[in-house]
């Protein structure tokens, strides 16, 4: 018994870098979880509601026509953002690859070495994928939800591609060069800096990112900002920036989102929603704030600080293993970059369905949050079926897809949400 003791402790020392920082690590994720689970909530309605209470037979079949093809597509774009990274980290040919665009910057330049590795791979991956992506844009526009010419779709694309590209090969390039500079601590050091990083990007995103897709500008006086005005100073937030996003010279699409931290909060409304009535849209703006009152934001924070920790000592046990049996020179060797970037991936794709249950349970809650501040339930219901017939949404999408992608409660789910308030007035 006693020699079994002397194994475990052994066993318990050898975590890299000691026990107690790893406790640290297993704080960060509990708390994580905890801002997740511990949130309000809206009612558990169960299953998804027919969809033919409050939509017409050819309004479901109009949208049945767009997603069918649209949830395949889907599909296969995620198959090959998987498979591309995967047959990389995994082939001799991919080996291969890596190996050249690492021999070309230098091993002992492990960072930058990762980093355009990652940039290879992202950049292999659009590549593969551009097929669905251009049948995804005509397919769009066929339906009249693109505005967009191809050339403006291309030129899109393109920065779409550049800010994914620099992103993944800071995220890759900068654990490497913690790797190499602190072996056996460098998941400690990551975790605190990508915190920073997230908060750093939050707050200038609006400054720097949102101006590449669209012009905003001040929504004008009038009877909107009347109304948002009110609704801004029932909970509170009579300061809030109020602002206009040129969304139609690219969609159709109806939308609106909060970004930004601090000084730089503010709310967009696509100048497409300008169309809808003002209450309809103070009840959007309204939704936005209940994600607010609930501090969605700091919850996402802690709920990112565990998701970042888990990855983090995913990665490192990935490459540990990968050392003791001789496949790859230590944890910061660049030569392993394919296989992190696989590993990276991978974990997203698998904890996707994770990532959207919290979303949407987020999301719920924001709605009841929203009939509870206004009472407006006929101009909810207005709402919601008005985006599913503009956007082409699909009110009661197929489980699998729920479960894996739907970030939002299904439109059907949300209008009998409405109807536990006031049956009549959610009616069709």
């Amino acid at each position: 018994m006693s020699h079994r003791r002397s194994e475990s402790s052994l066993d318990v020392r050898r975590l890299p870098g000691g026990v107690v920082p790893w406790s640290i690590v297993v704080v960060i994720v509990a708390v994580g979880a905890l801002a997740v689970l511990a949130r309000p909530l809206a009612p558990d309605l169960g299953p998804v509601p027919d969809p033919g209470r409050w939509f017409t037979t050819p309004q479901l079949e109009r949208i049945a026509a767009y997603q069918r093809p649209l949830r395949w597509a889907v599909l296969l774009a995620t198959i090959v953002d998987v498979a591309v990274p995967v047959t990389i980290a995994v082939t001799a040919t991919g080996r291969r690859l890596v190996a050249r665009v690492v021999n070309g910057i230098g091993v002992q330049r492990p960072g930058r070495a990762a980093a355009a590795v990652t940039v290879v791979i992202v950049g292999l991956t659009t590549l593969v994928g551009l097929p669905v992506d251009l049948w995804a844009h005509r397919h769009a526009r066929l339906f009249g939800l693109s505005t967009q010419s191809l050339a403006g779709w291309a030129g899109d694309r393109a920065i779409e591609l550049a800010i994914t590209a620099v992103g993944a090969a800071l995220v890759v390039g900068v654990g490497y060069a913690l790797a190499a500079r602190w072996p056996r601590r460098w998941v400690l050091v990551a975790i605190p800096l990508g915190l920073l990083a997230t908060a750093v990007l939050t707050l200038s995103a609006p400054l720097i990112l949102e101006p590449l897709r669209y012009r905003v500008t001040p929504l004008p006086p009038g009877e909107v900002r009347d109304e948002l005005t009110d609704v801004l100073a029932a909970e509170g937030r009579g300061d809030a920036a109020l602002l206009v996003a040129d969304a139609s010279r690219r969609t159709t699409r109806q939308n609106a989102y909060v970004s930004g931290l601090a000084g730089t909060r503010r709310i967009v409304l696509f100048d497409t929603l300008l169309e809808r009535p003002p209450p309809e849209v103070a009840l959007i703006v309204a939704h936005e704030l209940a994600h607010e009152r609930h501090r969605d934001l700091a919850r996402g924070v802690l709920a990112g600080g565990a998701g970042l920790a888990v990855v983090c000592a995913l990665v490192d046990g990935v490459a540990r293993w990968r050392v003791r049996r001789g496949r790859q020179d230590g944890v910061a060797d660049p030569m392993a970059a394919g296989v992190v970037v696989a590993v990276l991936v991978v974990t997203l794709m698998v904890t996707a369905p994770v990532s959207a249950w919290v979303s949407r349970r987020a999301e719920a809650a924001a709605d009841l949050g929203s009939l509870e501040l206004t009472g407006a339930v006929a101009d909810y219901c207005a709402v919601q079926r008005g985006l599913v017939v503009r956007n082409l949404s699909d009110p009661a999408p197929p489980t699998w897809a729920r479960l894996w992608w739907w970030t939002h409660p299904p439109a059907a789910s949300r209008l009998q949400l409405a109807s536990t308030f006031d049956d009549a007035a959610c009616a069709n």
